[in-house]
């Protein structure tokens, strides 16, 4: 092994330097005697690994120490040694028992073991969550108008949704306007106030403000209500960049740089090059259910390690230590759609859950109001090897009188199949928010459900079994239900796929049906789908269908229901400006058409245009001055820019990154741009501005001479402002252009020959005439 010249030095500096030791870590001794002390500079090997360079061992006092300089370098936690300084470093404690020592004098080799105890831990994740881009001030007014007309109906309406926004600020309005030109029901509303709300979104709290119409949280306990008031909460469940559920994490140790590979039930799940030492992985996989995890560590030298690993994961369960909470409080409305201030009672309602560990998370429901006081537990809770059982109840007290529901749930999922049985019970008087006043529920007195899944079944392919039960008393005069289902789905050939269903209903001598679909994919854009089913119902339908933001899509139809025939025609013409729905349906000799347009106005720094609607995230993406340009999103072709070099992008997934891209190869041969491609993580329903600069470029021939008005010799090189990849001749005619020059200031350097070399300072008029040579001096 080489060693470099310095070791010789300074070996010779250490002998003659006349320096004291003092023990780190607030631990005192005494001075040390220099004599006692033996030095020497080897070649260091850490846990079988050259580490390509040396390091000074000195003994002190029969204990070895080395520079803690050379293991900072790798991964080594320096805290957990005890050290001495010295006038020109510190120095660790490296004898120690579990740390053995191997000093090759010969070879002049110092190979040291260190456990991964000494070494600094690391947590490592799959994906780290990123902030959303803050908007500017923006809005949009979205409407859909619809028509129908035929021997059924003839109607219109008007949808509108005003938005506007401003960082984390959203305000949002909504109205419906509406015709039924056979309806004479004078106290039929024809507007409706729909929405009106403000809501503030905190990003890195993962939380939602919201005032004004609102819906209530999903609780598992109770049904949606609309109100108007507050409701402030979580709203990582929503979010598609936060893993808020049990994903597991691996743990494990390495003495060297390593690979690890997480395995899935045989698929391989993560990889991820990991530091010598203690190790802890958050996954973030992509699996649902129970299954087991094989982790292979494989070090630099080719060692392998392999953990098997039994796992479960359930987005019911939240991660350990996280919690899940909504607080509302307003009143609460009715009749939504046909009234704008139907506002009734007063109420308050507080939601909660925790991760308290990875495999139990607890939760808890309280609501309030004038007729109605309730509250609910939360319990889900994973079984070893088994599934996941969750049991919920709640206890209500209403003019009603007292009332309680009690549900439990069992899911067992693995790779091939599904297993699920949930029950539950109200008792007569139980109420919820919304129903507090009724004098008879409408819930049953029970439910059950109960459904198996299994694929990879030979001949049937997959196979589904489902059994509802709804059992209702008898002063609620409605039927009790009991529905059996079985539903087969496999593949027949390449693109053919096909789906087979029965059902039966016990409690209805009518009730079963036999239905029979196929699928047959031609390419990406063309369908056929074929449907049949026992109630001399059939029907085939050809479809064509893109993503592309513009375009026209259609399906035609054709059929025989109730001993009539049947046809249908729809298209869909997609637009920049909005999509058009256009439908015809042939029922016998009746027939039905409708035309439903779907847009936006939207308004986006100095822009404003007729767009698409909006639903998601959005952008204005500009490239300078250049129209005509196509433009995409995740690669996915939206459409070309306007005479202003602009163009709206819709569809931008919130929480996620969005690739907003053009096509350079359509600008001018001269145009010069940083990047194509640019990347925001939108809010959902806000709007970004994406400018792509494009700098126009000139070409400009040059006549240079020297400081005596001689003509530099041809071949000399010219380089364009320190760029060696791209080097200009003078020509024949003693001229040389240059392309791709911006206006403003710049630099030539030219090599007249090896040895002689001159410069030129210039800057580039804007008014300066292309056909006409720059004559410069070089100097």
């Amino acid at each position: 092994m080489g060693k470099p010249k310095y070791s010789v030095i300074l070996l010779a500096l250490l002998v003659i330097t006349h320096s004291d030791y003092v023990f780190a870590n607030d631990i005192s001794t005494p001075v040390v005697n220099e004599q006692a002390q033996q030095d020497m500079i080897l070649g260091l090997w850490i846990n079988g690994v050259d580490q390509q360079q040396d390091a000074v061992l000195i003994l002190v006092e029969q204990k070895k120490y080395i520079e803690c300089s050379v293991l900072q370098t790798n991964f080594i936690d320096i805290a957990q040694f005890q050290k001495i300084t010295q006038i020109g470093g510190q120095y660790c404690l490296i004898s120690q028992p579990d740390i053995i020592l191997e000093e090759d004098i010969d070879s002049q080799l110092l190979k040291i073991n260190i456990p991964t105890r000494y070494m600094q831990r690391q947590y490592i994740q799959n994906t780290e969550i990123q902030m959303p881009e803050l908007p500017g001030l923006g809005g949009f007014l979205n409407y859909d108008v619809f028509y129908q007309n035929g021997d059924y109906s003839q109607q219109a309406n008007a949808v509108v949704d005003l938005g506007l926004f401003w960082k984390n600020i959203f305000f949002s309005n909504s109205y419906i306007v509406r015709k039924n030109f056979q309806n004479n029901d004078n106290d039929f509303k024809n507007n409706t106030r729909l929405n009106t709300s403000l809501t503030f979104e905190f990003p890195k709290k993962l939380t939602t403000l919201q005032f004004g119409d609102n819906v209530s949280t999903n609780t598992g306990l109770s049904q949606s209500y609309y109100f108007g008031g507050f409701r402030w909460g979580t709203n990582f469940t929503s979010r598609p960049d936060f893993v808020y559920w049990n994903t597991p994490s691996f743990k494990g140790s390495a003495l060297v740089p390593s690979t690890i590979d997480l395995i899935i039930n045989g698929n391989k799940a993560y990889n991820s090059k990991i530091n010598p030492g203690e190790f802890n992985i958050d996954s973030n996989i992509n699996f649902r259910g129970l299954g087991s995890a094989e982790m292979v560590v494989q070090d630099i030298m080719g060692n392998q390690t392999v953990q098997n690993i039994p796992i479960f994961v359930s987005e019911r369960l939240l991660k350990k230590g996280l919690n899940d909470y909504s607080i509302s409080s307003g009143k609460l409305r009715y009749n939504y759609s046909e009234q704008s201030d139907d506002y009734r009672d007063g109420f308050g309602s507080a939601y909660f859950r925790r991760g308290i560990t990875d495999k139990t998370t607890l939760g808890a429901v309280v609501d309030y109001s004038r007729h109605l006081k309730s509250t609910g537990l939360l319990w889900s809770q994973y079984l070893y090897q088994m599934g996941l059982l969750e049991l919920n109840s709640a206890y209500s007290d209403s003019n009603q009188g007292d009332g309680y529901t009690l549900s439990t749930e069992f899911k067992r999922d693995k790779e091939k199949y599904s297993l699920g049985l949930k029950t539950q019970y109200y008792s007569s008087n139980f109420r919820m928010l919304g129903m507090e006043e009724s004098k008879d529920s409408f819930l049953p007195e029970r439910e059950n459900l109960i459904y198996l899944s299994k694929s990879g079944i030979p001949i049937l392919g997959s196979l589904s079994l489902t059994y509802v039960e709804q059992n209702y008393r008898k002063i609620t005069d409605r039927d009790d239900q009991r529905i059996f289902a079985i539903r087969s789905s496999r593949t027949l050939f390449n693109n053919l796929n096909m789906n087979l269903g029965f059902s039966y209903d016990a409690e209805n001598s009518d009730g079963h049906r036999l239905d029979l679909s196929l699928s047959y994919r031609f390419d990406d854009k063309h369908s056929a789908y074929f449907n049949q089913s026992d109630s001399d119902s059939s029907n085939i339908t050809f479809v064509k269908n893109t993503s592309n933001a513009v375009g026209v899509d259609y399906a035609i139809g054709a059929g025989r229901a109730n001993e009539q025939n049947t046809g249908n025609v729809a298209t869909r013409v997609k637009t920049q400006a909005g999509d058009l729905d256009l439908q015809y349906l042939q029922t016998g000799s009746n027939n039905s058409y409708s035309a439903t347009f779907h847009g936006a106005l939207t308004w986006l720094g100095q822009s404003v245009d007729l767009t698409k609607s909006v639903s998601n995230g959005f952008s204005l993406v500009q490239v300078s001055n250049s129209p005509n340009v196509d433009v995409y999103r995740n690669d996915l072709f939206i459409g070309k820019t306007n005479k202003y070099g602009e163009i709206f992008v819709h569809d931008l997934i919130a929480y996620t990154n969005q690739h907003l891209s053009f096509d350079e190869n359509q600008l001018q041969i001269e145009d010069k741009v940083m990047t194509s491609r640019k990347t925001i993580m939108p809010f959902n329903k806000r709007g970004y501005i994406v400018n792509f600069p494009v700098v126009r470029t000139r070409e400009v021939s040059f006549n240079l001479v020297d400081s005596a008005g001689q003509i530099l010799p041809q071949g000399s090189q010219i380089i364009v402002d320190g760029n060696q990849a791209d080097i200009y001749p003078i020509g024949s005619d003693n001229l040389v252009t240059i392309y791709g020059l911006t206006e403003g200031q710049h630099k030539l350097n030219v090599h007249v020959s090896l040895s002689e070399m001159c410069t030129v300072d210039f800057s580039l008029d804007p008014n300066q005439t292309s056909n006409v040579p720059l004559q410069l001096v070089c100097k």
